[in-house]
């Protein structure tokens, strides 16, 4: 029963320890890559609206020539590139 015991404790608790340290790690990078695409989304989205409200608030004479005022479809096209 010893020779076991020592066997475990000299390999098996090792490899464990190892095994979970590396899963441990690679769960970590796997969230922090998700937690900064979702902040590089939140980002984009934030000028995305900044856009759409700035072409909103222009008056007639400022505002680009394919853009009807008052028309927030004509906005959002225009903030798309489009």
């Amino acid at each position: 029963m010893s020779k076991a015991r020592d066997l475990v404790n000299g390999h098996l608790f090792p490899v464990l320890a190892l095994v979970s340290t590396g899963t441990l790690i690679g769960i970590f990078l796997q969230l922090d890559a998700a937690l900064s695409n979702d902040a590089q989304r939140s980002q984009q989205a934030k000028n995305f609206n900044d856009c759409v409200s700035t072409m909103m608030s222009l008056k007639k004479d400022e505002a680009p020539k394919t853009l009807e005022r008052g028309v927030k479809a004509m906005a959002v096209r225009y903030c798309n590139g489009g």
